[in-house]
């Protein structure tokens, strides 16, 4: 990086960078001396040296009847710099309270009805994700002979899922687990059948920044978008299936 580039980022233009890098190299001038190195109108110069004056990086005196100027000690720079620092600090703090402000960050609440909606919500799940992320579920399902539940995952929801090995950890009651088979990226624990049965026929998932609860009794659910709130019901859920 030359001087010049350097100076401008440190706040001056280009003509200032000039003027300042001249007087810095030649020591004491006039107006007519800076204007022949630099190649600036002396218009150009004085203007130059207001903006150098008034940030204290030139001085002027008088030798006989003629003005001249002189640069100030480069370390002049250091207390614009601390001082750009605080202002610069004192601004992300600002930026980064708003971006964090309830207000930013509002939760985004979807209601659906119906068997597709409930498919697309299982499937915002798998396609969502990276791999190897893991995502959290409360199913309450009422296990009958037949398993109407899978009608709700379409052909796609496996293949996404155990392509991106996906993990997930369960709760559910005592039958609905029996009627599971054993694998290595599924962890399964139950609620005490003598604590309650857990046969709503609702399910929670808790994935990435959302929160999907499912009712299939009526083919309705809320989607909510947050990262706070997944966050929050995370916890919870962490927290329960430690303690089974």
């Amino acid at each position: 990086m030359d001087h010049k580039e350097f100076l401008t980022k440190l706040g001056l233009d280009e003509r200032e960078s000039a003027v300042y890098l001249t007087l810095l190299e030649q020591g004491k001038s006039g107006v007519s001396g800076i204007a022949r190195r630099t190649g600036l109108y002396r218009t150009m110069v004085y203007d130059a040296l207001g903006g150098l004056l008034r940030e204290g990086l030139a001085s002027i005196s008088l030798e006989g009847k003629y003005k001249v100027y002189a640069a100030e000690s480069p370390k002049k720079f250091e207390a614009k710099f601390l001082k750009l620092s605080d202002e610069f600090d004192r601004g992300m703090a600002e930026l980064t309270a708003l971006h964090q402000s309830p207000d930013a960050c509002r939760p985004v609440v979807k209601y659906v009805e119906g068997a597709d909606a409930i498919r697309a919500i299982n499937d915002d799940v798998v396609m969502s994700l990276k791999r190897g992320d893991i995502y959290y579920r409360y199913s309450s399902s009422k296990v009958t002979e037949h398993e109407w539940r899978h009608n709700y995952l379409s052909k796609k929801y496996r293949v996404f899922r155990d392509q991106k090995q996906l993990e997930r950890k369960l709760i559910t009651n005592v039958p609905n687990k029996m009627k599971k088979t054993p694998r290595l990226e599924r962890e399964i624990k139950v609620v005490p059948p003598d604590f309650d049965l857990f046969e709503y026929n609702i399910s929670q998932i808790i994935y990435g920044n959302k929160v999907a609860v499912i009712d299939y009794n009526t083919e309705t659910a809320v989607v909510i978008e947050n990262p706070t709130i997944a966050k929050f019901q995370e916890k919870i859920f962490q927290l329960l299936f430690r303690k089974l």
